[in-house]
């Protein structure tokens, strides 16, 4: 599933919680834009929510031309600077009607508490006309949002800096210590992968080291140089494991992967791989090429695809 699917099925999930609250709030709230607006209760009417409201960091209520008609209404108190303040260029203004009475924004950085937040908003309506609209900002920190568990499905490719992909054949590929070792260097690899309790790892072919994450230390990653990822007494620093059943990647494959990185080290003397990794328990391969381009993919489908784009 795409990422921008998964953060659609977020934001059904918070109209689905927190939508009945909103809506019964803007029909309060309608009870105070009645003819003369009552700015002092609807601003007490907010301010009596907010205290016990959570997730929110703000409320605010605009009119149906985008002026803010109360003050800004936090935990901390009622801030009337704000008030007259014309919104209407604000993405959601357009976005919602009666038919489409909740709008619920991108998360972006809140100027306020420089921290990760939405916006939710509701209409506000009186006989079936919009007379308002009421506007939550969120704390995304605090949303009691369902963990999402999503993985790599498509082929990402990630342009590098221009200057150095505009040098890309002005430059050829010098070799490497890792290079007149990388027999090794693979074998040694895949011993750690299989056998040894690694679930991670990255060889940097260019500065000759390796980067390795293990399941008995996942937050912190070592990092190998030369002599000691050519060297088989690095097998000693890991425990054997058994290899995990709920790996994406077989024992088979990931010899394949080390043997595919080998080819794609000397493939080209202008355009090679620089560094390659694995992770054994998402499926991902990561490639980082000569241009400073980067290719983030599954592994059945670097595999099945190989030849296609990179043979």
């Amino acid at each position: 599933m795409q990422i921008s699917e998964l953060i659609d099925q977020q934001k059904e999930f918070l109209t689905d919680q927190l939508g009945e609250g909103l809506m019964k709030l803007a029909q309060a709230c309608d009870g105070y834009l009645k003819g003369t607006p009552s700015l002092k209760k609807l601003n007490k009417l907010l301010y009596s929510y907010m205290r016990h409201h959570q997730y929110a960091n703000l409320v605010y209520v605009i009119d149906n031309l985008g002026v803010q008609l109360s003050a800004n209404i936090t935990r901390q108190g009622v801030d009337d600077e704000f008030r007259g303040q014309d919104l209407s260029a604000r993405p959601f203004f357009n976005a919602i009607d009666n038919d489409h009475p909740i709008y619920i924004s991108d998360a972006y950085i809140s100027s306020a508490t420089l921290k990760p937040c939405i916006s939710m908003v509701h209409t506000i309506c009186h006989k079936s006309e919009v007379v308002g609209m009421l506007v939550f900002d969120l704390d995304l920190e605090q949303l009691p949002l369902p963990k999402q568990d999503f993985n790599l499905e498509d082929w990402r490719q990630i342009k590098g800096d221009p200057e150095i992909r505009s040098n890309l054949f002005n430059q050829s590929r010098f070799s490497s210590a890792m290079d007149q070792s990388i027999d090794t260097v693979h074998s040694i690899a895949v011993e750690l992968l299989c056998e040894l309790g690694v679930f991670h790892l990255k060889l940097h072919y260019a500065s000759s080291r390796a980067t390795i994450w293990e399941f008995n230390n996942p937050y912190n990653y070592h990092v190998h140089v030369l002599d000691e990822i050519t060297s088989p007494n690095i097998c000693l620093l890991y425990p054997q494991k058994t290899y995990p059943k709920n790996a994406k990647v077989s024992k088979n494959q990931v010899k394949e992967v080390f043997d595919k990185f080998k080819y794609m080290r000397f493939m080209d003397e202008h355009l090679y791989l620089k560094t390659g990794s694995l992770n054994i328990m998402n499926g991902t391969v990561g490639l980082s090429f000569s241009c400073d381009g980067n290719h983030y993919l599954a592994i059945d489908d670097f595999l099945d695809n190989f030849d296609d784009n990179y043979a």
